[in-house]
C-alpha cells in the first residue's frame, strides 16, 4: 500500500540558512520506502543546497541530514530513502537569488 504527501508547498527562500519547523515534520509511520520529489521552477544563483533530515524522536537537536539536493538548478530531482527513520523534515542553506522549490513524497508500506 502507497500514501501520498506534500512535505513542503512552493515556497521561496531568501539568502540564507532555512529549517522547517519541527511541528511541521512528515510521520513516516509505517513506510519502508520513501521516494521524494523535489520540484525547483525558480534556481537560485549562487551555491544553494536542500537538505532532507530524519529522525526517529521527535526532538530538535537529532535530526540528520540524509540527503543533498542542490537548489543552483530549475529540474526535478528524485531521492528514494529506504528503511527511512520515523520523522522528515527539510532545511535549507541560500546564496544568491531566490530558489523556489516544492516537496512530494511517496511512502511504500512492507
Amino acid at each position: 500500500m502507497a500514501g501520498y504527501v506534500r512535505l513542503q508547498s512552493l515556497l521561496t527562500l531568501s539568502a540564507g540558512d532555512t529549517t522547517q519547523r519541527l511541528e511541521e515534520a512528515i510521520d513516516l509511520g509505517d513506510y519502508s520506502e520513501v521516494t521524494v520529489q523535489v520540484r525547483k521552477p525558480v534556481a537560485a544563483s549562487g551555491i544553494s543546497y536542500l537538505y532532507l533530515q530524519q529522525v526517529f524522536v521527535f526532538i530538535e537537536e537529532v535530526f540528520v541530514d540524509v540527503a543533498t539536493v542542490s537548489l543552483a538548478t530549475d529540474t526535478t530531482n528524485t531521492v528514494r530513502l529506504t528503511q527511512p527513520l520515523r520523522y522528515l523534515r527539510w532545511r535549507a542553506t541560500v546564496s544568491g537569488t531566490d530558489p523556489s522549490f516544492q516537496i512530494d513524497l511517496i511512502g511504500r508500506e512492507g
